[in-house]
């Protein structure tokens, strides 16, 4: 957070191509699963030092992001469609503060694995995860298709 950084990550590792991408990109997509109530240490890791360099800690300006870009961020999880909505409300809020207007899309319920008999685990109704890969999931593909092609356009 000094003169000629300001809004830059210093770190340079093998994140820091791809950050320089990010800021030269027309638009950013991430996705991550949801584990143990969160996304994944990866996609945290990426997001932190995505935006942690862009808070200037002042009350203006509150950001030291110089070009604003559409974001998509898509979560999937085989919890109840809805059980990580709050999650994804406050990924879109720290996304849309540095990063730019940014949208979120979450699938729920996922279908695992192909047999879950194999693996003993008695919690999930393998039938209604099969069904419901074969009815929703290519609802939600064709809508996260719709929002990516938004992102690519003016609809942002």
């Amino acid at each position: 957070k000094t003169a000629g950084h300001l809004g830059r990550c210093v770190q340079r590792d093998g994140l820091a191509p791809a950050l320089e991408k990010i800021e030269h990109a027309d638009g950013l997509i991430l996705g991550t699963p949801i584990y143990l109530g969160e996304v994944t240490a990866a996609c945290r890791a990426l997001i932190e030092r995505l935006i942690f360099p862009r808070i200037t800690y002042k009350t203006e300006p509150r950001s030291y992001t110089e070009r604003r870009i559409g974001a998509l961020f898509i979560l999937t999880h085989n919890a109840p469609e809805g059980a990580y909505a709050e999650l994804a409300k406050r990924y879109q809020g720290m996304l849309e503060g540095f990063v730019g207007p940014t949208r979120t899309l979450a699938a729920g319920a996922t279908l695992q694995v192909n047999d879950y008999d194999r693996y003993g685990w008695t919690m999930f109704d393998p039938a209604e995860r099969k069904a419901r890969r074969e009815t929703v999931f290519p609802e939600t593909e064709k809508e996260a298709c719709a929002l990516g092609a938004a992102l690519a356009g003016d609809e942002y």
